[in-house]
């Protein structure tokens, strides 16, 4: 069964954040084709997963500092302080201030840090970034809108133009035949008016990159606009085949 993974928060935010400062993005939020895409597919919703990351204005940042932007996070998330726990890191030069909150079916993480920043090959000054990450296994129908709202809204109290990054994963049961993990990707991509740029095709999955004109995010990676993308595998332990929905990228496992 695919559960929540423990091992998100920091990771997968300052990959995005290396990705997100290498190529062109556009900030702004649509309806709600996510969902829109996996139900074309027939498969049953079951998890989703939302990073945010942002740019802290304030460099020059003590740890308690750090601490009271994590706290007013979890806050935001309306969480209560004896229900997560806050930890403090110091790797090399960087700071941390991880707070998160576990348990079965839910999974947030609000992490606040420092890093030096490189001039010249030098480091002279240093930047601090919040990242906040959701995952969640769903009992019931949720707007995924409404929760990128919610962590737009979170992150530009923090900082300027906050980075989004959304995960849907659904299942359907047993193993798709030869040309069907095609098949199911295409319906995906014509119930949003998706357009396929690139496709991956592999023994263990397929994976499929593209645009849809009804997501307003969207990433210029060579010449041409990215904002959705889509992979199905097939897992032996539970017979299940799962897809998987990232926009404007997957930024977790599959």
């Amino acid at each position: 069964m695919y559960t929540i993974r423990v091992k998100l928060g920091v990771t997968i935010g300052f990959i995005l954040l290396i990705m997100f400062t290498m190529i062109k993005y556009v900030p702004a939020l649509s309806q709600d084709p996510l969902n829109s895409a996996m139900q074309a597919t027939g498969a049953h919703l079951q998890e989703y997963s939302i990073n945010a990351w942002v740019k802290v204005p304030s460099s020059h940042l003590s740890d308690q500092e750090l601490q009271n932007i994590v706290e007013q996070v979890m806050k935001e998330l309306e969480m209560n302080e004896e229900n997560y726990e806050i930890v403090h890191q110091q790797r090399n030069k960087q700071r941390i201030v991880r707070a998160e909150f576990i348990r079965p079916d839910y999974h947030a993480v609000a992490v606040a840090q420092v890093v030096p920043a490189k001039e010249n090959g030098l480091e002279e000054e240093e930047e601090a970034y919040l990242v906040v990450n959701l995952e969640s296994i769903i009992g019931e129908p949720i707007s995924i809108i409404a929760l990128q709202e919610k962590m737009n809204g979170i992150a530009k109290k923090i900082g300027d133009s906050p980075r989004i990054s959304t995960c849907l994963i659904g299942w359907l049961d047993g193993k798709l035949m030869d040309g069907e993990s095609q098949n199911l990707l295409k319906s995906a991509f014509s119930a949003i008016d998706g357009v396929i740029v690139d496709e991956l095709d592999q023994e263990q999955y397929v994976s499929v990159t593209g645009f849809s004109p009804v997501i307003t995010d969207y990433l210029q990676v060579g010449g041409k606009k990215i904002n959705i993308n889509m992979a199905v595998r097939y897992s032996q332990y539970d017979n299940r085949t799962y897809l998987i929905i990232g926009s404007p990228i997957i930024t977790r496992e599959y």
